[in-house]
C-alpha cells in the first residue's frame, strides 16, 4: 500500500459506527458531559496512536512477495523480552474476536438499522418483512466483503476512493445542521461542559452519573479512534513510508475521526433538540436530528453514507484479521477466516443493537491488555525513535 491508501485503510475502520451510533449512544446514556470526556480521551489517543504507529513500522516485517505485515503482534515479539512473547499471541487471539464483534457485529447492525429506518420512512411494513431486509442486506455484503477483501491492494484502492468522499459528506450534512442551529450552540457547549462535571443536573440520574459520563464518553471515544488497540498499526505497517511520517498521519487520523466527526455529530444532536436519556444509542438519534433539519427525504442521503461508513470499517477489520490469524497460523489460515467473517454478518444483521454494542466494549477492553502493557515497555524507545529523528531534522 500507498501511505494515503495505509491511512485511508486505517481511517475506515475506525470512521464507522462509532462516529454516528457510538457517539448518539454516549451521549443518550453518558449525557452531554460524555463529550468533554470524548475530547480528553482523543488527547490521550493522539499519543497512543502515533506510539503503536511507529513501533510498527520499525519492527515490522516484510514477505515473500515483498509486502510488509506489522502491528502490535510484531512489535511484542521482536522488541520485548522474550518471556512477554506470548503476549503477541493473546493480543491476536482478541484481535481476532473484536474483528467479529466491533469490525463485523456492530457495523453491519447499524447498516441493518439504518436500512430499515429507510424503509419504514417511505413504506409501511410488516415486521417480517423489515427482518427479510435485514437478511437480505447481511447477504449482500457478505458478498461485496467477499470481493474487496481479495488482497491488500484491493482494499487500500477501496478505501483510498470511498473514505474522503463519505467523510466530506457527513461533515456537510452535520455541519449544515448546526449551522441552521447556530443559536442553540451556546447552550449545547454549556451542555457539554457542565454536565461533564455535574452530570446529574443535565441527565436527571441518580448516584454515579458522573461515572456513567466519564465510562460512555471514554469508551465510546475509543471505540471511534481506535487507539490502544493496537490495529490502526497493522494498516499502517503495510506502507511503504517511514515511521515518523506514518505517526504523524495517525494523530491526524484520530483528530479528523474523534475531535472533528464526532463532535459535529454530537453538536448537531445536541442542537436539533431534546434527547431521550437513558435509551440505548441507535443511527435513528441522528437521523431523526438530521431530519429535524432538512426533513424525511434526507434519509435517503444519511442511510447510504451509514452504509458505506460500516461497510468500509468491516474491510478495515477484515484486513486486521488476516493479520492476526496469518501471524499465529501462517497464510493459508487467512482463507478460512475470511469464510467466517463474512458469514457472521448474515445472523448479525437482525441481532438486537444493545447485545453486539456490550459485546463490542468487552472486547475492546480485552484486545487493548496486552498492546498497552507493551507500549508501556517501549515507551523509552518511542522517545529516542522520535529524538533521533528531529535531531537529523534539525
Amino acid at each position: 500500500m500507498t501511505p494515503l491508501q495505509s491511512a485511508s485503510t486505517a481511517l475506515s475502520a475506525t470512521m464507522g459506527t462509532g462516529n454516528i451510533v457510538g457517539v448518539a449512544g454516549a451521549i443518550a446514556l453518558g449525557g452531554p458531559g460524555a463529550v468533554f470526556w470524548m475530547w480528553v480521551s482523543s488527547l490521550f489517543c493522539m499519543i497512543i496512536k502515533f506510539a503503536e504507529i511507529v513501533l510498527a513500522v520499525r519492527y515490522r516485517e516484510q514477505n515473500r512477495d515483498g509486502s510488509f505485515s506489522g502491528g502490535a503482534m510484531y512489535y511484542i515479539k521482536n522488541a520485548l523480552p522474550r518471556f512477554l512473547s506470548p503476549l503477541g499471541i493473546v493480543f491476536c487471539i482478541c484481535g481476532i474476536a473484536a474483528s467479529f464483534g466491533v469490525g463485523n457485529m456492530t457495523q453491519i447492525n447499524t447498516m441493518s438499522t439504518s436500512v430499515s429506518a429507510l424503509a419504514r420512512a417511505f413504506f409501511n411494513i410488516s415486521p417480517r418483512t423489515d427482518f427479510l431486509i435485514k437478511l437480505f442486506l447481511g447477504i449482500f455484503c457478505a458478498m461485496c466483503c467477499v470481493f474487496v477483501l481479495k488482497n491488500d491492494n484491493t482494499i487500500g484502492k477501496f478505501c483510498e476512493k470511498v473514505i474522503p468522499i463519505m467523510t466530506v459528506l457527513y461533515i456537510c450534512m452535520t455541519l449544515g445542521a448546526i449551522i441552521v442551529n447556530y443559536n442553540k450552540i451556546p447552550s449545547a457547549l454549556l451542555q457539554i461542559f457542565v454536565g461533564a462535571f455535574s452530570p446529574k443536573g443535565i441527565t436527571g440520574g441518580t448516584i454515579g452519573s458522573a461515572f456513567v459520563g466519564v465510562r460512555f464518553g471514554m469508551s465510546r471515544g475509543v471505540f471511534s479512534n481506535e487507539a490502544g488497540l493496537g490495529t490502526a498499526p497493522t494498516a499502517y505497517a503495510c506502507s511503504d513510508g517511514d515511521e515518523i511520517s506514518l505517526g504523524l498521519m495517525g494523530i491526524m487520523e484520530v483528530f479528523i475521526d474523534t475531535v472533528v466527526v464526532c463532535t459535529l455529530t454530537a453538536l448537531t444532536l445536541l442542537c436539533a433538540g431534546d434527547i431521550t436519556y437513558g435509551v440505548d444509542g441507535a443511527a435513528n438519534l441522528t437521523l431523526d436530528a438530521l431530519c429535524s433539519v432538512y426533513g424525511k427525504n434526507v434519509i435517503l442521503i444519511f442511510c447510504p453514507v451509514v452504509c458505506f461508513f460500516a461497510f468500509s470499517s468491516m474491510i478495515g477489520w477484515g484486513l486486521y484479521g488476516t493479520k492476526f490469524i496469518s501471524f499465529i497460523f501462517g497464510e493459508e489460515s487467512k482463507k478460512i477466516f475470511l469464510a467466517l467473517f463474512v458469514l457472521a454478518q448474515i445472523p448479525a444483521a437482525v441481532f438486537r443493537a444493545d447485545m453486539v454494542w456490550v459485546l463490542a466494549e468487552i472486547l475492546n477492553g480485552l484486545m487493548a491488555i496486552p498492546n498497552i502493557t507493551a507500549l508501556l515497555f517501549l515507551t523509552n524507545e518511542v522517545t529516542d525513535i522520535t529524538y533521533n529523528y528531529n535531531k537529523k531534522s534539525a
